[in-house]
């Protein structure tokens, strides 16, 4: 297969949205017409990552954060971006990164961060946009579950998303909750939308002090399970059972590019 059907497959499969006006999804480097004989599927690309593809012969990254995002003026090779970039065009390895639009998609990370949640049905929080089919694209979601006490919920995102901790924010970590909104990533910005809609509880990643503060004051708890657990395991393993059947040798890099060390 070429990039260009692979992407148009995954848009099928996935409903992709339209990335946001600050993000850069899509072709990082490379060519839409290239053939693809091997593909590294990744949450960021790093050097190591890089050399990963290098050694299985594979001449495609797909990532979810993008590899690019603020406007080139120059290529160092001293740098490491720059030193990645002559890696790469050396070895033919083309890289694309889905970002937002995997995440306002309709069967994206949403979908997928609601199943391991245990929510069966949900609604997007934050809409985006909708199109002419009335299709509704847009961040994160909210639905309910059965009534369980904060502390029992939190073990199960804990278990749930692999994680050595979770923080959880709450002034009384025995209270029941039912009502859940959810994002991946950093989701900070979205917790008016949580409150605004009567969830109990945020999951999502990167709360700051202040932003946990607000929420509290607003009657919302939240829970911290990291930006990498609540994207990295949805987004390899989502990518990689849409492809397994159309793309040969196709491999997880499923280490943490940013290591956290718990002490």
């Amino acid at each position: 297969m070429k990039i260009r059907e692979i992407i148009d497959f995954l848009d099928d499969k996935l409903k992709l949205s339209e990335q946001e006006d600050w993000d850069n999804s899509g072709l990082q480097i490379g060519d839409y017409e290239m053939s693809v004989n091997g593909m590294i599927l990744a949450l960021d690309l790093s050097e190591e990552v890089l050399d990963y593809a290098i050694e299985e012969k594979a001449n495609l990254i797909i990532t979810h954060h993008p590899f690019l995002f603020s406007k080139l003026r120059y290529i160092d090779f001293s740098t490491i971006q720059g030193r990645m970039i002559s890696k790469l065009i050396k070895n033919d390895i083309s890289v694309i990164s889905l970002h937002t639009s995997l995440d306002g998609a309709i069967y994206g990370m949403t979908q997928e961060l609601a199943k391991k949640l245990e929510i069966k049905e949900y609604n997007v929080l934050h809409q985006f946009y909708t199109d002419e089919l009335n299709n509704i694209f847009g961040f994160g979601g909210i639905g309910d579950i059965q009534s369980i006490s904060i502390r029992e919920y939190a073990n199960i995102v804990k278990k749930n998303f692999n994680c050595d901790i979770v923080k959880v924010y709450s002034n009384d970590l025995s209270n029941n909750i039912s009502k859940v909104a959810f994002c991946g990533g950093s989701g900070a910005e979205f917790i008016e939308d949580a409150i605004a809609k009567s969830a109990d509880i945020y999951v999502t990643g990167d709360i700051k002090y202040h932003d946990a503060q607000y929420a509290l004051n607003n009657g919302l708890s939240i829970i911290d399970a990291g930006h990498f657990h609540t994207e990295n395991i949805i987004f390899l393993d989502k990518i990689y059972d849409i492809l397994s059947f159309k793309v040969n040798n196709l491999k997880k890099y499923i280490k943490n590019t940013v290591p956290e060390n718990i002490i």
